[in-house]
């Protein structure tokens, strides 16, 4: 029968080789896992990626807290400007952080899953600090 310290060395022989194992195996699962690129569950989600896309802005529906917070109608379909790209369409329209948007080319600003964004002049009407103004966006088109 093998006495213990012998046991001990061909495990610290094995160590090595064990470790050696376990990187291979780590490089082979991440060079040939595949790849995934997520998307937007839902169609509004990704409406509203092909808006901020056209903005050159991000945008979120206004929840009740924000509405009421802002003195805004509740469920009117409002859309806040949460971020814009320097030198986006929104920027050069003077639409800024915080702007509430009401309408985009005369309709409400509610993005549902068919929204499809004109890559043209138009007008988006945003509430900013109480007062309602119309801004000419040119949108971007966004390839959709």
């Amino acid at each position: 029968m093998p006495s213990m310290a012998h046991n001990v060395q061909i495990w610290r022989g094995a160590a090595p080789l064990l470790i050696l194992g376990a990187f291979v195996a780590l490089a082979l699962f991440l060079e040939f896992r595949p790849l995934r690129v997520d998307s937007p569950a839902s169609s509004d989600a990704r409406a509203l990626l092909r808006l901020d896309s056209a903005l050159g802005a991000t945008v979120e529906p206004v929840d009740r807290a924000t509405a009421a917070r802002l003195g805004l109608p509740q469920g009117k379909g409002l859309l806040v400007v949460t971020s814009v790209a320097s030198r986006g369409p929104a920027a050069a329209a003077d639409i800024r952080v915080g702007d509430v948007i009401e309408q985009i080319g005369g309709q409400p600003a509610v993005v549902g899953g068919n929204s499809s964004v004109p890559a043209a002049v138009t007008p988006v009407s945003i509430r900013r600090e109480g007062h309602s103004a119309i801004r000419n966006v040119q949108l971007a088109d966004t390839g959709a």
